[in-house]
């Protein structure tokens, strides 16, 4: 291989790096999700820029979502 070069995956490779990345994100997000103030804990209380936090969370989610569905 030249220095410039590029090297030649094969797409079944590549798409499976992509399926296992993808796989230890949603993981990564569930568990971030978990990591946030629950509802009704009263030692954090819940204010306005959580509800937002949230909402922004729930609209990025829900673009993956339709497009993986192709919506």
């Amino acid at each position: 291989m030249t220095k410039n070069s590029k090297p030649h995956l094969q797409a079944d490779s590549a798409y499976e790096h992509a399926h296992l990345v993808a796989q230890d994100q949603l993981t990564a997000i569930g568990e971030l999700l978990f990591d946030l103030p629950p509802p009704g804990d009263e030692a954090i209380p819940i204010n306005w820029c959580h509800v937002a936090d949230l909402n922004e969370i729930n609209s990025r989610l829900s673009s993956v979502i339709a497009f993986m569905s192709g919506k």
